[in-house]
């Protein structure tokens, strides 16, 4: 009879360890999610219409293409690029903490959470490192063409850039609904960039 007890004793301690366990890594995904999403929560705010029109991102950073008058390009440019520079950056410091989730147990719903933002994240630093390319002929002072006929230009020749803004668009919008559907958190409220305001030069 003694033996039994001890056995059922010992049963229900392994049942409450692995309970505790896995109470354990759901908060630590939790909290790994977290900070992941408030760290590319400027990323994500890229999300909509800007994704796919070079025109609407710049617009997003602060650059019109239909300018008036002499813009000085070079001081607007060096404005967006550090935005970018700064979005990139914490991107990946998010994908850090994602990838801290993958390694957890019994968090299925966080860890395909987790994938989707790193792929969307991975996807959008390569649109945005394009978009750097784009501000460095913008911002080059023997580029003497306008600032629409430059994006246009680049736009020809970076198609590749379509099919990363498509990945990325994608990748937030699963993860926005995993997010739901498994009330893993409220929804983002997106972080919109920074306004850029350069100093026009006289004509």
């Amino acid at each position: 009879m003694k033996k039994f007890i001890i056995v059922g004793l010992v049963v229900a301690l392994g049942l409450g360890a692995l309970a505790v366990a896995g109470c354990g890594d759901t908060s630590q995904a939790k909290e790994y999610m977290e900070k992941g999403d408030e760290l590319s929560r400027k990323m994500a705010s890229l999300t909509d219409d800007a994704v796919f029109d070079a025109g609407a991102l710049l617009a997003e950073l602060g650059i019109q293409i239909s300018e008036t008058g002499t813009v000085d390009k070079k001081t607007l440019t060096d404005a967006a690029s550090k935005q970018i520079d700064t979005i990139i950056a914490n991107g990946k410091k998010a994908v850090a903490e994602y990838e801290k989730i993958l390694d957890l147990k019994g968090v299925d719903a966080y860890k395909e959470y987790a994938e989707q933002r790193i792929s969307a994240i991975e996807s959008t630093i390569a649109v945005l490192e394009a978009v750097q390319e784009l501000l460095d002929r913008i911002g080059d002072p023997q580029n003497t063409a306008s600032i629409k006929d430059t994006v246009t230009e680049w736009a020809k020749s970076n198609i590749e850039v379509a099919v990363d803004a498509v990945k990325a668009y994608t990748s937030w919008s699963n993860a926005a609904k995993i997010k739901k559907e498994n009330n893993l958190g409220p929804a983002e409220e997106p972080e919109k960039v920074e306004e850029t305001t350069p100093e026009s030069a006289p004509e």
